[in-house]
This record gives C-alpha cells, sequence and structure tokens, in this order.
C-alpha cells in the first residue's frame, strides 16, 4: 500500500482547491449551514478535479429537505454559483452550462429527420466502397449520410481511420463541394491523424478526383487552432457569434476532449454543421474533466436504429439492430466490432486477446497471459531492478542510440517507449527518464527524445508533440516533412524516453515497457491499463506486482457526465 507520505502528495491539489472552494461558499451560509454546505462542496471540487462534472442525487443528502434554502444555491436558471437541477445533481454553475451547451448542440442535431442518401450515393457504395469495408464500417457509411451526428466507437485495430476516409470519400461523392475539417485534442494526434488518413488512401481503390478531394481536406489540426485561440481568454475567435463555416467536422481521439473544450466546439458549430465524433470509450477520461465521448458511448447500445431506418440502411450493411424507443442515441453511434490489427500477425494475435481481457475486465485472464508469454510478445518482471528489465530498455532504445542523424532518430521513436502511471517517485516518469539515458552510450552527443509540455503557437509546436534534439537544433515530424526549431526557441519541454500513460494517448509504439504504480495508488485503473497495453503493436514489457496488475482491473472509475441525461430532458422538451 502506498504511504502516508505518498498519498498526501497524490490527493493534496484537490485537498486543497476543495478546502478553498468549501471555505468561500460555506462563509456565505449561516453559521449553522456553514460545515454541512463546506463538505457538500468539497466533494463537488474533487469529482470536478478527477474528471466528474457533477454530484449525482444520491452524493448530496446532506443538504437536507430544502437545499435551495442555500444562499449559494439555485435552479438552473438562477444566477447563483452552484446549480441544483430538477432531477436532484449538484454541479458548479460553469460545468451545468458547459454540458447544457453539448446536450442542446447534440440534441438538436438527433432531432432532425434522418436524410435519404440518393439513388447515385447507394449506387457509388455498393459498386466502390463496400468491397473495401466490414459491415460495421459500411453501417457508419450510412448512418454519416443520414444524420448530422455520428459517434464512431471502436477498439485497436478495428479501423476507426479507414472508416473515417470512406465516410468522407462518400460524402465528398454525394456533394463535392462539401466543406471538411479534421481535427484531433492534441498536436500529436492530429499529425497522426493526417499521416493515417493519407496512408488509408493509398490503401483505398478510389477515383483519382476523388482521392485528390481527399488530399486537399486531409489537412488536420488541434482543436484549438480550428476554434482560434485569442491571447489572454478561455473564449475562442469561433463561437455561436462566429461560427465554423465547414460542413463536416469530424473530431479524431474524441475521449481525450474535455467538457469544456467541447463545449466551444459545439457552440462554433452552424445548426447545419455534421459532427462525426471518433474514439475508443474504454481509454482515459480527459484530464481537465468531463468525460463526454466515453459518457455518451457509455449510455446508449451502439448499431441500434429506428425501425423505421433499417429498411434503407440495408444497402450498407446488415448489422444494424433494431433500437429501444428510449435510446437517445439510436441511430447515431456505431461500434466497430471487427479487429482487422490481428489478421496474419501473431504479435497481433497475442496483444489483442490482452487488450479484449483488460477491457473487459478479467484479471486472471490478464495474468495469465501475461505471465505465459503471448507466444513471446509478452513479458512480466516483478522487480524494478531485475537485470532482464535493463536488458529490455537498452534493446529498446538501440535504434534510437544508433541513428546517425535526425531523420533516423525520428523514425527510432516509434520503436520503443517506457509508459508510467506516476511522474515523481520510483515508479515515474522522472526516474525512469533518468533511467534510461543512463544506459545509453554517447553522453550530450547522443539524440535526445523530447515532449513539449506547452502550446506555443509561433512556432507551432503544442502539448504532446514529440521530437528529438541532435546537436544544437530540435527536430519533429511535419506535413511537409521534418521540421528544425532552434533551441532558443523550443517551448517547455521534458525528456521523452518515458512518458505518462496519459501522455501516450493517441500515440503507437512498436513496443512498450508498462511500469505498474505500485499497490494502493489512486492511479491504478482499468482504464489506465488498457491505454498503456493499447498503445504496443508487436510487444508489452510489464514491470511491477501480480497484485498491481489486478488491482487496476480491478478498479474502475464511474463515469460523471450528465450529458447523456440533459440531452433526455432537451429532447423530452422539444
Amino acid at each position: 500500500m502506498m504511504n502516508k507520505e505518498e498519498q498526501e502528495e497524490e490527493n493534496r491539489e484537490l485537498r486543497e482547491l476543495g478546502r478553498a472552494l468549501s471555505s468561500f461558499f460555506g462563509k456565505r451560509e449561516s453559521p449553522e449551514d456553514e460545515k454541512i454546505l463546506g463538505g457538500v462542496v468539497d466533494r463537488l471540487a474533487r469529482r470536478t478535479g478527477s474528471g466528474g462534472s457533477h454530484l449525482e442525487p444520491g452524493e448530496v443528502g446532506d443538504l437536507g429537505e430544502a437545499p435551495l434554502s442555500f444562499r449559494c444555491i439555485g435552479g438552473e436558471e438562477d444566477d447563483l454559483p452552484l446549480v441544483l437541477t430538477s432531477d436532484g445533481r449538484l454541479y458548479f454553475r460553469r460545468y451545468f452550462e458547459y454540458e447544457s451547451e453539448v446536450a442542446g448542440a447534440l440534441a438538436g442535431r438527433l432531432a432532425k429527420m434522418p436524410l435519404d442518401p440518393s439513388a447515385s450515393s447507394l449506387d457509388f457504395f455498393t459498386q466502390s466502397l463496400a468491397p473495401q469495408v466490414d459491415e460495421y464500417q459500411g453501417l457508419a457509411v450510412g448512418a454519416a449520410l443520414r444524420r448530422d451526428l455520428l459517434l464512431l466507437t471502436g477498439g485497436p485495430g478495428t479501423g476507426k481511420t479507414r472508416t473515417i476516409v470512406v465516410v468522407l470519400a462518400a460524402l465528398l461523392q454525394a456533394d463535392p463541394s462539401i466543406r471538411i475539417a479534421l481535427a484531433a485534442p492534441t498536436g500529436k494526434a492530429a499529425f497522426r491523424m493526417r499521416e493515417s488518413v493519407l496512408a488509408t488512401m493509398e490503401d483505398l481503390d478510389l477515383p483519382d478526383d476523388l482521392r485528390a478531394s481527399l488530399v486537399d481536406c486531409s489537412h488536420s489540426s488541434t482543436l484549438h487552432r480550428l476554434l482560434g485561440p485569442q491571447a489572454g481568454s478561455i473564449d475562442f475567435r469561433r463561437s455561436s457569434r462566429n461560427p465554423l463555416p465547414h460542413d463536416v467536422v469530424v473530431v479524431d481521439e474524441a475521449s481525450m476532449v474535455d467538457l469544456p473544450l467541447m463545449a466551444k466546439l459545439c457552440s462554433a458549430l452552424r445548426d447545419e454543421a455534421k459532427l462525426i465524433l471518433v474514439g475508443d470509450p474504454d481509454q482515459l477520461a480527459p484530464v481537465q474533466g468531463g468525460a463526454v465521448f466515453s459518457g455518451l458511448a457509455r449510455s446508449s447500445v451502439p448499431n441500434r436504429f429506428p425501425s423505421a431506418e433499417l429498411p434503407a440502411l440495408a444497402g450498407y450493411s446488415s448489422v444494424a439492430g433494431d433500437a429501444d424507443q428510449t435510446d437517445r442515441l439510436a441511430g447515431s453511434l456505431v461500434s466497430l466490432a471487427l479487429s482487422h490489427r490481428r489478421e496474419g500477425s501473431p504479435a497481433a494475435t497475442a496483444l489483442g486477446a490482452l487488450c479484449d481481457a483488460v477491457r473487459d475486465g478479467d484479471g486472471e485472464e490478464v495474468l495469465a497471459i501475461a505471465r505465459g508469454g503471448g507466444d513471446g510478445f509478452i513479458r512480466f518482471y516483478e522487480s524494478l531492478d531485475e537485470e532482464s528489465v535493463r536488458s529490455v530498455a537498452q534493446d529498446g532504445f538501440s535504434g534510437l542510440a544508433q541513428a546517425t542523424g535526425p531523420v533516423e532518430a525520428l523514425s527510432a521513436l516509434a520503436d520503443f517507449r517506457i509508459l508510467c502511471a506516476h511522474n515523481q517517485g520510483r515508479h515515474g516518469v522522472d526516474d525512469w527518464n533518468h533511467f534510461a539515458r543512463s544506459l545509453l552510450p554517447g553522453g550530450d552527443t547522443r539524440p535526445l527524445p523530447i515532449v513539449v509540455g506547452v502550446n506555443d503557437y509561433s512556432v507551432r509546436l503544442f502539448n504532446g508533440d514529440d521530437g528529438v534534439i541532435v546537436g544544437k537544433r530540435a527536430h519533429f515530424p511535419g506535413e511537409d516533412g521534418m521540421r528544425e526549431v532552434a533551441l532558443s526557441r523550443l517551448p517547455g519541454h521534458s525528456p521523452a524516453f518515458a512518458l505518462s500513460i496519459h501522455r501516450s494517448q493517441g500515440s503507437e509504439y512498436g513496443e512498450v515497457l508498462i511500469v505498474l504504480p505500485p499497490e494502493g495508488s489512486r492511479l491504478l485503473s482499468r482504464e489506465l491499463l488498457y491505454v498503456a497495453v493499447s498503445r504496443a503493436k508487436r510487444g508489452i514489457t510489464f514491470v511491477g506486482s501480480p497484485d498491481s496488475l489486478l488491482q487496476s482491473i480491478a478498479q474502475r472509475p464511474a463515469s460523471f457526465s450528465g450529458v447523456a441525461n440533459l440531452m433526455g430532458r432537451k429532447a423530452s422538451e422539444g
């Protein structure tokens, strides 16, 4: 178990936030109510600080039978800092307004009558696209053509990028003048999105004119760049008063988008714009809280459509099911169920089985696969000090150590990475970066992998961007080839032999070494482990205790997004 000092450090920021807010609100109440409100606000502050948006009705019972008698608490329309909704959920005002913005934008799109694609669109799909997709990917195409909201979910290797490209091809064939924006929450994810889209196009048989149109619209950006940041402000240039001009907005890695950013995106969409959110709902919640995408995906049954729509979808897929009439996302949630990454690859088969067991919460199966070696592609070492761990790291970084220039070094970054749950301590990123640097020859002359920690629009580098320092310059992958940045212009960054699992989300590596946090760590969770294991394409090495592995599988944080609930209320009000 973690000792008292470690627990205090891990909880310190949330505890300080909770205390400050509970004191602020409590002092505005009567002395007898101060303690009650302070305790509830402390819980609410911790909830929002750890990824949620509100307290559930059963968690606000301390407020008594007349909670609106507190001077800081009001109803949904009141201009007070705490909001108690009509169904008993307690929010900070700003989070309630964010969730209402998102719920309204999504509910409005769901309320529109589905459009029947033209006969020529269906013919193009049947003759040109259908042979290149599976049934679930085809279902996504049909849903995207018919509706203005699509949530596309799927695990590693299910073909999310391929589906995006085919959907865009179908939309462009139906309307060549359509304006499309591709975006992702981080610079790294945006770069990978464009790379993946272009690589997927090469694998598809498409008409030349359509291929050219896809290349033109494949330039992806971060959501911040798409919306247009304003210096010194949390607001963006694009908003309801100055909406985005695009007809279709596709957001990849949508599970990483936090509630405030999702609300600002929804506010900036034209009412006629189609929104396509793509991601894996089993990944980690956004660091800044408000797991909108995961909360929505878990609130509904995928691949279910109103019965009246099933005949029209038959030309696209045979896997659409009949939806329950109460399902809010019926017709707009498609889950890709077939993993193509495992086809023909023993490594992918072994790693896929491990991912499935983690996702399904089968701890004993995860431990059995890890200890069994996964046909040689999975290793498990219980001690951080084993010489074998040192050998794994040396072998993993050998390509980087032997790189003779920045191009080779950037390519080697994708070979291997160490992933940690913590930043500090013996199991943390800082110690493992120091460990990795000590293994490689060359001292300061060898390539140094780095990760950018802030957004710097002046040099077009963003939080999460991977690069490498060689000599007196830093080098980063770019859309038009390698980019060079003088060290004097380099924004805040840190060594990146080891990364936090949170920061690795949205990336892929040949192999990963996963450092399990010690037993009792609050960071142990199924989502954390799932993200870590799903980064690898060829091999995984676990370092840590079996009990830590089992505890990770057993802990699954509850989702506290209220968007789905608010969508249902807005739909009934409409």
